[in-house]
């Protein structure tokens, strides 16, 4: 027979669990990405507009369906809900919002409307959104720290990135890889290269079953945007030269003792960070450009010019 102690432990592990399950009972909830790396779109299936790294932690605004609308670092887009996973974390960065009401909205000093008045703030007041607790924006506005309802906050709309400007990736306030200016069809590189992570390393491997570095790189060029080299020293001679201030999301990075001496290759795909098929034993991954394989670094090659 279980003892009293050991039954309240069960317990309390039961609620934990439950929850971190998706959805929450409050229509506003903090969830996090449980997967390696998730596309945040500008609509259901939508253009990608930016990458949220494993352990983003972001505030869900409406779960209705598959595709879940969501708002981090400032932004409103769309994910795919089963990448998602429950956090009990509160507390965290969501950048600016802005108050949208007929006359003024009431900051409080808990998430209720029967908690005590902070202030009163008037139509587009900007707030600074620190966290979600029990279905209510957690604000910061003119040194008073309170909630809101999320009926009365809005984030800025997300913008088509506009290919012309041709910008480098923009890192605002988090870990959130951001493709302003990155054009349809880096997009389609970046998003085709991510649907083989976690497929194995194979020697001489360039198909799905298994994929060497340069193998990998020229599979997903050749089935998007246009035919490159096979061998990854062809692949960097076959490229317009880049550095690394000057790399975009999509452009190919290399690896090797010297630019005569290529052996590894990757795509680049934005704050610091490639997608590449290491070596033997290891799969189709994402890697820092400033970890283990910086000293190496030859320099990037670029593909697409828009």
């Amino acid at each position: 027979m279980n003892s009293p102690k050991k039954l309240i432990r069960i317990a309390v592990s039961a609620a934990l669990a439950a929850s971190m399950l998706l959805p929450n009972a409050f229509a506003l909830y903090p969830a996090k990405v449980k997967a390696d790396a998730l596309y945040l779109r500008e609509a259901p299936e939508g253009n990608i507009i930016a990458t949220l790294p494993q352990d983003t932690v972001l505030a869900v605004v409406n779960n209705s369906n598959s595709w879940f609308k969501v708002v981090v670092n400032g932004r409103e887009g769309y994910v795919s809900g089963e990448y998602l996973t429950g956090t009990l974390t509160s507390d965290f960065n969501l950048g600016t919002g802005h108050i949208v009401c007929d006359t003024t909205v009431n900051l409080r000093e808990q998430p209720n409307t029967s908690s005590s008045v902070l202030a009163s703030l008037s139509n587009s007041t900007a707030v600074s959104v620190t966290g979600v607790y029990q279905g209510w924006y957690k604000v910061s506005c003119n040194g008073k720290n309170g909630y809101v309802h999320p009926d009365y906050i809005t984030f800025a709309a997300v913008q088509t990135p506009a290919p012309a400007e041709n910008k480098a990736p923009v890192t605002p306030d988090s870990n959130v890889v951001s493709y302003t200016g990155t054009s349809e069809a880096r997009a389609e590189v970046l998003e085709y290269a991510a649907q083989f992570l976690g497929t194995p390393y194979v020697y001489g491997g360039s198909s799905p079953s298994g994929f060497d570095c340069s193998g990998f790189t020229s599979y997903v060029f050749n089935n998007t945007v246009g035919s490159i080299p096979r061998v990854a020293q062809s692949q960097f001679n076959a490229t317009t030269h880049v550095s690394r201030e000057e790399l975009l999301p999509g452009d190919l990075v290399f690896f090797g003792s010297s630019a005569s001496s290529i052996s590894h290759v990757g795509i680049y795909v934005g704050d610091d960070t490639f997608i590449h098929s290491p070596h033997t034993g290891d799969v189709v991954k994402y890697e820092s450009l400033s970890g283990n394989y910086a000293s190496r670094f030859q320099g990037g090659g670029r593909v697409i010019f828009d």
